[in-house]
């Protein structure tokens, strides 16, 4: 599948596809209402502004990588949150690629362990993808 990506990304966008091959851009969706829930997200994007592999985006264009992630608050002062790692289309058009899902719950005490965790579920799959894409650059045509 990554090698089909990767194949696609060439033909669509080289723009987008060098982004991804160089290191991975990463734009956060959200949706979190309740007070843990906002401080995982919160931790998740210092965690990616601090890492010296990964780019936090602001925008859709800009991102290799969207995490998208939904947090609902416990009955216990807990939340639980379910997050998918996306790959937006290169050509910008269409609908995003799934890569991976991810649910869990997380303590107030414990925010900053859930957003390592969450990145860190996703990476190995980021870094595949990016191997491909810069393989596949590399390839004489």
């Amino acid at each position: 599948m990554y090698a089909c990506i990767a194949r696609f990304s060439l033909i669509a966008g080289g723009l987008a596809c060098s982004a991804i091959a160089h290191a991975a851009t990463i734009m956060i969706e959200s949706k979190s209402d309740d007070t843990v829930g906002q401080n995982v997200v919160y931790n998740l994007r210092n965690q990616i502004s601090r890492s010296s592999v990964h780019k936090l985006v602001y925008s859709r264009d800009d991102a290799g990588f969207v995490i998208s992630i939904v947090t609902l608050p416990d009955s216990d002062g807990s939340t639980i949150y379910s997050a998918a790692l996306l790959m937006p289309p290169f050509n910008k058009k269409g609908f995003d690629y799934y890569i991976n899902g991810l649910v869990g719950s997380c303590g107030s005490r414990v925010v900053e362990n859930c957003a390592a965790n969450i990145l860190s579920g996703f990476d190995d799959d980021m870094a595949r993808i990016a191997t491909a894409v810069r393989d596949a650059m590399q390839k004489p045509k």
